[in-house]
């Protein structure tokens, strides 16, 4: 069997997590330019931004004290109330080739700055365009990537603001320790709408701390006496302060060269070497640098030992034998989530049911059919980077791409099958450490891991899981990146 190189395994994978923490990262930050008053009521912000309010902030992002990217934003009034500007741009190096990822929206908005209509353009290492609209209590949403297109509507009877928002550029006085209050968000990779809480905690000389806590994770960002934002912190580390236009003009005119490499950035390199790492069944790590707290761990496949030491105990297990193990169950309820049809999982598209149903051929069996799809998607899809969003209706026309692909695929022709299948999303090694990693797992009595993109019927013990989810899940491992160590400790090579 010929395994992918590093590179082939791992280019995607790190640019989709990229994606998914760094939108994760941008909707921590959309409330930054200045807070809000206490205990606001329905429709707080229409209340308290003054009329004809003109807006022109810029940003300066960076990780590790280098600089990789601006956000710029705009608020202008119009005939029927404001227009809302946004770009939020990142540049970074993979495999010494220059990549970017941009964040375009813009947003019309009535006199009470009560969102009409918006348009967001994701484009770099992945192309996706979302619209929408208000319809009364209604706004309705459509996202187009590539050949396909999807829609959803939601309830918009609260105020619901974009992760590129009237907030992020807004600026307030009054807040003190102690205020806080809550807000309904649209994550665009997900088309969900998701609660964020904002929390004054402290003060720090002349500035008051503030905290965001979304999905898990907290920021923090440092608000001055006149309520302007002076520095912004993610979990994993970046720093957004407030820097003018020439600022960010000589960055982007600078040397490319010195651009941050992601790869590098978010690589675990070790210094114990694994010789066969497709064949092994146990390994135990020792992991710092993170709070074991903020992932997963199933007790079966992955067991913390010691959390104090961070012993972590991996497992390559495969299906239960009726024989000898007494099968667990999926309860009906506890099972939708892990058959549910996406936008990237969009198994209803009629191509995937009916490859589905011809890779299967009648089988009943789920773990043989689980399988057979496996090995279906390892044999036909052509191992290649390809810089859009997963989608597996696409995946099956075009038939390439790496980890995110295979596993999305997967998921789709199993779910088709009525074969619970959920993403797992963490490290796998290859060749001299540990790189971010996509592979499936599904329920067949009970979880097991499988590996289309590297041809694995049952995953082998080097594959760490961090997160297991869609896009919203994977922003966790913005916790992860830059900050994880890893020793192996022992292994069955």
């Amino acid at each position: 069997m010929v395994f992918l190189k590093k590179a082939r395994v791992t280019k995607i994978s790190v640019c989709l997590l990229i994606l998914a923490s760094w939108i994760g990262m941008m909707v921590l930050l959309i409330e930054k330019e200045g807070l809000i008053t206490a205990d606001p009521p329905k429709n707080f912000v229409r209340t308290i931004i003054p009329a004809a309010t003109y807006l022109d902030t810029w940003k300066g992002i960076y990780i590790d004290n280098r600089w990789v990217g601006y956000n710029h934003s705009v608020l202008t009034p119009t005939e029927k109330g404001y227009r809302l500007n946004s770009k939020s741009y990142l540049r970074f190096k993979m495999f010494n080739q220059l990549n970017s990822l941009s964040l375009l929206t813009i947003q019309e908005l009535d006199s009470g700055y009560r969102l009409i209509n918006f348009n967001t353009r994701i484009s770099g290492v992945a192309g996706i365009t979302l619209s929408g609209r208000r319809l009364d209590d209604q706004l309705i949403v459509e996202i187009h990537y590539g050949d396909s297109s999807y829609q959803k509507t939601f309830s918009a009877e609260d105020d619901i603001f974009l992760d590129q928002s009237i907030l992020q550029i807004y600026r307030g006085k009054g807040l003190k320790v102690g205020d806080s209050y809550a807000l309904s968000i649209l994550n665009p990779l997900t088309l969900k709408t998701e609660k964020i809480e904002i929390r004054a905690v402290k003060k720090d000389g002349d500035s008051l701390v503030m905290e965001t806590q979304f999905a898990g994770l907290v920021s923090r960002s440092w608000i001055d006496k006149d309520g302007q934002v002076i520095r912004e912190e993610t979990p994993n580390g970046w720093v957004i302060k407030r820097e003018d236009r020439t600022t960010i003009e000589r960055y982007l005119a600078g040397a490319q060269g010195d651009a941050v490499d992601i790869l590098r950035h978010s690589s675990v390199l070790i210094s114990k070497k694994v010789n066969n790492p497709r064949d092994i069944h146990s390994m135990t790590i020792r992991v710092r640098g993170v709070d074991l707290k903020n992932f997963f761990f199933d007790g079966t496949r992955q067991k913390v030992i010691d959390p104090v030491e961070g012993i972590i105990e991996i497992s390559s297990i495969g299906p239960p034998s009726e024989e000898t193990e007494q099968l667990e169950a999926l309860q009906s309820d506890n099972a939708s989530p892990f058959l549910k049809s996406s936008a990237w999982v969009d198994f209803d598209n009629p191509s995937i049911r009916s490859m589905s149903e011809k890779i299967v051929g009648g089988e009943q069996d789920r773990w043989r059919a689980a399988k057979m799809i496996g090995n279906w998607v390892y044999e036909n899809v052509e191992k290649a980077f390809i810089s859009e969003i997963p989608v597996a209706s696409s995946i099956l026309k075009n038939r390439k791409g790496d980890c995110n692909e295979h596993t999305v695929l997967f998921l789709a022709l199993a779910r088709a099958q009525g074969i619970p299948a959920e993403t797992c999303s963490g490290l796998v090694y290859l060749n001299d450490g540990f790189y971010y990693h996509a592979w499936p797992k599904v329920f067949v009595g009970k979880w097991v891991h499988l590996d289309p993109t590297l041809g694995q019927s049952v995953a082998d013990a080097t594959h760490f899981e961090l997160v297991s989810g869609d896009f919203s899940s994977q922003a966790k491992i913005a916790l992860a990146i830059g900050k994880i160590n890893i020793e192996i400790v022992e292994s069955d090579d």
